[in-house]
């Protein structure tokens, strides 16, 4: 992958993560919704974690 696509996608992973986190923190405790977004969260922080590793 080439540098700007890996910078591209990292932006894209941060804006993800940002509105994961106002989406939780608006979300009522019911129906296992939060569970939901919580799980996202960590596969986007997967993705971040990976992108970060492929840069070097």
């Amino acid at each position: 992958m080439e540098r700007l696509e890996i910078e591209v996608l990292k932006r894209l992973v941060e804006k993800a993560l940002k509105e994961l986190d106002e989406a939780y923190r608006r979300i009522p405790d019911v129906n296992n919704g939060k569970t939901y977004l919580w799980r996202g969260k960590e596969r986007i922080r997967l993705m971040a974690k990976i992108l970060n590793d492929m840069e070097g």
